[in-house]
């Protein structure tokens, strides 16, 4: 039985993890937008459609690919009494898929370009192939390193990554005014990554194997089937879209608009990992109890991301209008859509995290599969008709039924709900949505001020009404100096 100094110190390990992972991966914020900036006012917007096609098939090849073992090498790593052979494992794995995959692309290059719809990235993507090897390699010692519980070293690892993200493309888009420029500034990125999560966590690739053929089928297999089908998903709107659409700026703005909407994708990338290797950890010591509480709380972490959604929802023309200039207004309501979609995304993130970590990762499958037909499907019938707006639309709507099914999936199999999280977001959304929107007129800094104090908003509307209860306030005052200083001494 787990005591609740000990259910403290891991909820607020949790916690921990995924602020500073969530801070790490938001740093592709603010230098993702210089990025972007850079690259919409050189390249233009046909030059920033071709780099944005070419890098979006690039990464959700290379998110597909290491999401295929992603999920079972942080659950082998974090309930294996003798990690070292399994992370060997894991980095032969991922040695060989990004070998594959790299060798693949750069073979076909052309095709995978005229089936895009665009011939001219056949170049674009025969560089990029090499990203797919360095990619797969880097998350490897990602994975070791969650399922180690050593979360700190992945924020690490991610901040290295956006900065050096930021430093190459830039550099190089101005010094050569070319998409290549750009093209190869990721590429270093990527290796940059991979040598910073390699001093952080060295794996040695000789060994024998320890994770056997059955545990591969049984738990693996599903999750590489629902990783596959996610990543797809979360692709195929921009790559149906250039595929569909007649109008050839159509696939630059939709990209514009999800690189602005990458908020809620990061949350998802630094809570879903960290959750199933702590989820994993309580469940293998018999702390059932702690591992609901530490559930629940995630599912309502992501649920509070609603409000945020209708705030954006609201300043998208403002916030389009200044950072992409007058040329991409059409972006603003995709972006509407597409955080909103994100959001979507993160629920189901954390909720599938939870059903994988207590062994009911069959269904996780067939939930990413119901997801990906639909979506095909509703762009199919909307794109040709409404274009990029279509392709946002079916989007979030996918994205939503995807998330309330997930959720209602874990209070079955789990008896764990968020329902009255869900019923605070509702209701703060709405006015949230009302004053963002009525920032049009703001300058850069009077937005961004704006937008931090309405967010700051939302977190006190959901304390005031009642969302931590007596037992998360007393953790969350202790966790502060001052709550603790604070605090009467024991007589």
């Amino acid at each position: 039985m787990t005591t609740p100094d000990a259910e403290s110190s891991t909820h607020f390990r949790l916690t921990d993890g995924v602020v500073l992972g969530f801070a790490a991966e938001l740093v592709l914020l603010p230098t993702g937008l210089i990025t972007a900036a850079v690259l919409t006012r050189t390249l233009g917007p046909v030059g920033y459609g071709l780099f944005s096609v070419a890098a979006t098939f690039i990464t959700w090849l290379a998110f597909t690919t290491t999401t295929l073992l992603a999920r079972a090498a942080v659950k082998f790593v974090s309930e294996a009494d003798e990690w070292r052979p399994v992370a060997t494992d894991v980095l032969r794995w991922r040695l060989g898929i990004g070998a594959a995959a790299s060798l693949i692309v750069l073979v076909a290059a052309s095709p995978i370009a005229r089936v895009l719809g665009a011939p001219p990235l056949a170049p674009y993507l025969a560089v990029f192939a090499v990203d797919l090897l360095l990619f797969n390699l880097a998350r490897a010692y990602r994975d070791v390193l969650t399922g180690r519980g050593r979360f700190r070293e992945v924020a690490v690892v991610s901040a290295a990554r956006w900065l050096s993200r930021l430093v190459l493309i830039v550099a190089l888009v101005r010094a050569t005014g070319s998409v290549m420029g750009a093209v190869v500034g990721s590429v270093g990125a990527t290796l940059v990554e991979l040598l910073v999560a390699r001093w952080r966590m060295p794996i040695s690739l000789r060994g024998h194997s320890t994770v056997s053929r059955s545990m591969l089928w049984s738990v693996a297999a599903p999750l590489m089937l629902y990783g596959a089908a996610l990543q797809l998903y979360s692709k195929i709107d921009l790559f149906a879209l250039s595929a569909l659409s007649h109008s050839p700026a159509d696939a630059g703005l939709y990209a514009a608009a999800q690189n602005l909407a990458v908020i809620p994708s990061l949350f998802a990338m630094a809570v879903g990992p960290l959750l199933l290797a702590t989820l994993s950890r309580l469940r293998r010591a018999d702390a059932e109890h702690q591992a609901r509480r530490v559930g629940r709380a995630a599912l309502r972490a992501s649920i509070c991301l609603v409000p945020l959604a209708a705030i954006v929802a609201g300043a998208a023309p403002a916030i389009v209008r200044l950072v992409f200039g007058a040329s991409f207004a059409a972006s603003g309501p995709l972006l509407a859509l597409l955080f909103a979609g994100g959001v979507a995304l993160a629920i189901m993130s954390a909720a599938v995290s939870i059903i994988t970590a207590i062994d009911e990762q069959r269904i996780v499958s067939v939930l990413g599969l119901a997801v990906l037909v639909a979506a095909i499907a509703g762009h199919l019938l909307l794109i040709p008709r409404f274009g990029a707006l279509g392709a946002a639309t079916v989007t979030v709507l996918c994205g939503a039924a995807g998330a309330l099914v997930s959720l209602a999936l874990v209070h079955r199999m789990w008896g764990v709900h968020a329902y009255a999280t869900m019923a605070r977001a509702a209701g703060i959304a709405v006015p949230a949505y009302w004053i963002a929107a009525h920032l049009g007129g703001a300058g850069l800094l009077v937005l961004l001020l704006s937008l931090a104090v309405l967010s700051i908003g939302v977190a006190v509307a959901f304390v005031l009404l009642g969302e931590l209860d007596a037992d998360e306030r007393r953790r969350w005052r202790s966790a502060w100096p001052i709550g603790r200083a604070a605090a009467p001494e024991p007589e």
